[in-house]
């Protein structure tokens, strides 16, 4: 007898105490032999429906029987070893009795059910396997796919017939399961050929986490079934590093040791290869992997366009042990992956367009859940002269990208010259109409714009008006159409009229087009319009447009020259142009920077005693910021927030000649300063409270996280998340996929696990993060390590036999079927649910028994009248 929720069971007492008083409470007129009846009909039923609802059920022996046959169909049992393989199972389902039901499964990567066909297609569809997922002998995948195909009732055995050499899983653990479960594993050991088969075993580092500058030996070990020579490769991040020459020897182990010293701190990913052996018949087993985290001090990205200026802070940052990793626009690393290797960013005098929409989305992703740390510098391509408003780095920053109220007084006026011909047409057309309109929004009532497009002839899309509505003008640029022709002259002269009219401080043009224009006398009149007091200055999209001479009208403009292949940064280079030329955010005087606030990164400095900052840009605090260094007319200098899990800095001078050039010389602190905002704004050291590792079990890979909130104290109840990244075997110089997020869950105080499944040789990457602690490791899954070895895995055989008393059989034998027991369940709440349904009848017969009687005597009557009617009649 067996139950499935025997609990249940402990609720007869209070539903029979509660159902005694119900009765004790009734006022039903029912006679006493009545009541005391339907008492125990509703006794009997309460007791039926909890029976019903524990899922009672008898086991009974049967004398079912069922054999499960897995056949090694990897690479390391070869052609003729299938095929004895399969041979040795058909045998023996030819000796099965009738009444024995059996099956074939297939053994390799990932197990498969060999179709019951004649033996000659079942011999196809092995080698079509093998060819397919013989790379690797998972024995435990095979056995728990076995399992499954069972029929109920039946006996459970299961027959291996293989070499017993695994190189996924684990058959011991597997074993263990199987005999939980009362199943019985023989097994039939059968070796492959052996072949000229050489490989790499594994790659062994002397330590798996070091620090920067430390000297680190992998260990290749190796072994082949010949004698030959071949040569040995080492490739760190996918780069070859090292060769050396090997001479192996048939059935002798050979080791290899390499010598590195890894100079910066990243996830450094090592793959040994042995190539070079041409009688070799499995190459795939010919490399393996290994991964080691390097550690080491504060290190930076640090971004600047202007190299030689940006050695100032760079010389001073490694005086004080920080790292500087100095990069220019075209060498910046663009995804989430190449970013974590850093404990923050300076962003120092890079314009918006020349970062792009992905990098700077991957940078606020880097703050906002790597808990990363970010800088941005001021300078004439930084904040909004950098084209930064509305861009994801502007959400990052502490600083509003306005400027303050006062300056929108003194107005401005902007034409914009736009191409709308045929090639415009699209994706190119709407991003100018964006970047239009987003003009508009940056500029203040007080300004002026208008919006003049061209084709062969030239069409006024807004006339120059004050920006009273910038709703209105955005309607009016929304409707352009492309047309056809491309003139710009006509609409040049139309701005530079409109311009010249109105009464405005500052005047400015911008010239956008993909093509080649017709008309002439360009040059000359950007001259004209300079002597005006009207600076110009040009865009140049796609790579048919006349780069030269837009980028001459700028020069004789007075204005810059813009170039993108990229239609959708449109929009940032006129925003920054705009504000640029309009001179609103700029402030190039002299003056003291006034402290205000106290704060962490300025500990030491009270009082403040810096000589003169020559410029900045100018910003608007918001509101949660913290704002402890102002400017002289009150404006934001240094400003500092937390953003998502990371810190924001915004510095809004400089660190170089131009503007911080009285610091650089003459302030004695300068690198105190600057040490304390950069340590103060990365990301804290990983691993104080929080660890990580990350090991192969079987074929999954088991994540343990210790937590602790504080030196003596465990974190539970913590959300702790895990994300899984890979990069394959064969390129370890890709940047590392994100290919699994998990939740890890709480095993112990303060000890959080996880699992996952790799699936492709290669290297995983865990990350673990709970609140702003973060840490890595990793773990490697090695490419193919089957070997034609000729050989059986005795020991491996007969302990799985033997944990599930199953037998090792010799050729021809069969296993003894009779000593694993067959049972069945058979359920019993169908008849409990049938009998609690007749009492249910009882029970409404017992109340409603007058009823009854009077539906008795209308039976009664009815019968009584047939019997007396006479018979013939109608």
């Amino acid at each position: 007898m067996d139950w499935e929720s025997p609990k249940l069971l402990i609720l007869a007492l209070p539903a029979l105490a509660l159902l005694l008083w119900i009765e004790n409470r009734s006022v039903h007129p029912m006679e006493g032999l009545r009541k005391r009846l339907l008492l125990v009909v509703r006794t009997l039923g309460l007791l039926l429906a909890l029976l019903a609802l524990a899922g009672p059920a008898r086991v009974a022996q049967t004398g079912k029987k069922a054999l499960g046959i897995v056949l090694d169909a990897s690479q390391s049992l070869g052609e003729e070893g299938r095929r004895e393989a399969l041979k040795e199972a058909r045998e023996m389902q030819g000796r099965l009795g009738m009444g024995t039901e059996s099956f074939i499964v297939m053994l390799g990567d990932e197990p498969a059910l060999l179709p019951d066909v004649p033996e000659k297609d079942q011999e196809a569809a092995l080698g079509e396997f093998q060819q397919a997922h013989g790379g690797d002998s998972q024995y435990s995948a095979a056995i728990e796919y076995a399992q499954a195909l069972f029929p109920a009732g039946a006996s459970r055995d299961i027959v291996m017939i293989g070499d017993g050499h695994e190189t996924r899983g684990s058959l011991i653990e597997t074993a263990q399961d199987a005999s939980l479960a009362g199943v019985r594993l023989h097994a039939r050991a059968l070796a492959g050929p052996k072949k000229p088969d050489a490989r790499v075993l594994d790659l062994v580092p002397s330590r798996s986490r070091l620090n920067e500058g430390a000297t680190l030996k992998l260990t290749a070990h190796l072994e082949s079934t010949l004698n030959t020579e071949g040569m040995l490769k080492l490739y760190e991040n996918g780069i070859q590093v090292e060769q050396r020459p090997v001479t192996l020897q048939a059935g002798q182990s050979l080791t290899e040791t390499f010598t590195r010293t890894p100079n910066e701190r990243n996830i450094f990913k090592y793959r040994a290869v042995l190539e070079g052996i041409t009688a070799d018949t499995l190459p795939a087993n010919n490399s393996a992997l290994t991964l080691v985290d390097v550690r080491g001090r504060l290190r930076l990205l640090y971004l600047d366009s202007e190299p030689a200026e940006a050695q100032y802070l760079q010389q001073a940052m490694e005086k004080e042990g920080i790292e500087l990793d100095l990069r220019q626009p075209g060498n910046i690393p663009a995804s989430l992956e190449q970013l974590a290797g850093y404990d923050g960013i300076i962003l120092s005098d890079v314009s918006a367009h020349r970062l792009g929409e992905g990098t700077m989305n991957a940078m606020r992703d880097y703050v906002d859940k790597l808990g990363g740390g970010f800088l941005m510098l001021g300078g004439p391509n930084s904040f909004a002269l950098g084209g930064f408003y509305k861009t994801p780095i502007d959400d990052l920053l502490p600083v509003r990208l306005k400027a303050p109220d006062e300056e929108e007084k003194q107005s401005a006026a902007v034409a914009i010259v736009m191409d709308r011909s045929g090639s415009m047409a699209g994706e190119k057309l709407e991003m100018a109409k964006s970047a239009s309109i987003a003009t508009a929004e940056v500029l203040g009532r007080n300004d002026f714009i208008g919006v003049y497009a061209f084709d062969s002839e030239a069409h006024v899309v807004v006339p120059m008006t004050r920006l009273t509505s910038t709703a209105a003008v955005a309607g009016q640029i929304a409707a352009v159409a492309s047309g056809g022709g491309t003139n710009l002259q006509p609409a040049f002269e139309q701005a530079r009229d409109a311009l010249r009219r109105v009464k405005a401080k500052v005047k400015h043009m911008i010239i956008l087009t993909d093509g080649q224009t017709s008309g002439s006398g360009y040059e000359s009149m950007a001259s004209q319009c300079r002597g005006e007091g009207i600076t110009i200055s040009t865009v140049s999209i796609g790579e048919g447009s006349h780069v030269a001479l837009l980028q001459a009208i700028a020069s004789s403009g007075g204005g810059q020259s813009y170039t993108t292949l990229d239609a959708s940064g449109i929009t940032r280079i006129f925003t920054q142009d705009t504000l640029m030329h309009t001179g609103r955010m700029l402030r190039e005087d002299p003056f003291l920077p006034q402290l205000v606030e106290k704060h962490a990164m300025l500990a030491g400095f009270e009082p403040w005693n810096s000589p003169d900052l020559l410029g900045y840009v100018k910003t608007i605090r918001k509101a949660t910021a913290q704002v402890p260094l102002v400017t002289d007319a009150g404006d934001p200098l240094l400003a500092h927030w937390r953003y998502g899990l990371g810190k924001v800095t915004a510095f809004t001078s400089d660190a170089k000649s131009r503007w911080a050039g009285l610091w650089i010389a003459r302030w004695p602190d300068f690198n105190c300063f600057w040490s304390q905002v950069l340590r103060e704004t990365a990301r804290p050291p990983q691993g104080r409270h929080m660890d990580l590792a990350v090991e192969m079990q079987g074929d999954r890979a088991l994540m343990h996280v210790d937590l602790q909130e504080d030196a003596g104290t465990r974190a539970n109840d913590a959300r702790v998340q895990a994300e899984v990244f890979f990069v394959a075997a064969d390129s370890l110089g890709a940047p590392l996929k994100s290919v699994q997020n998990l939740l890890l869950g709480q095993t112990g105080p303060g000890l959080y696990e996880g699992h996952f499944r790799p699936d492709q040789p290669g290297v995983y990457l865990v990350r673990a993060q709970s609140g702003a602690e973060m840490v890595s490791a990793g773990v490697v899954h090695n490419p193919s390590n089957e070997a034609s070895l000729g050989t059986v895995n005795e020991g491996l055989l007969k302990k799985a036999t033997q944990l599930t008393q199953g037998q090792i059989l010799k050729a021809g034998e069969l296993p003894d079927l009779s000593q694993t027991s067959a049972v069945q369940y058979i359920e019993l709440w169908p008849p409990l649910v049938l009998a609690l349904l007749l009492l249910f009848l009882a029970d409404v017969a017992i109340r409603r028994w007058e009823h009854v009687q009077g539906i008795w005597e209308v039976i009664r009557d009815l019968l009584l009248k047939k019997a007396k009617k006479p018979s013939g009649s109608t």
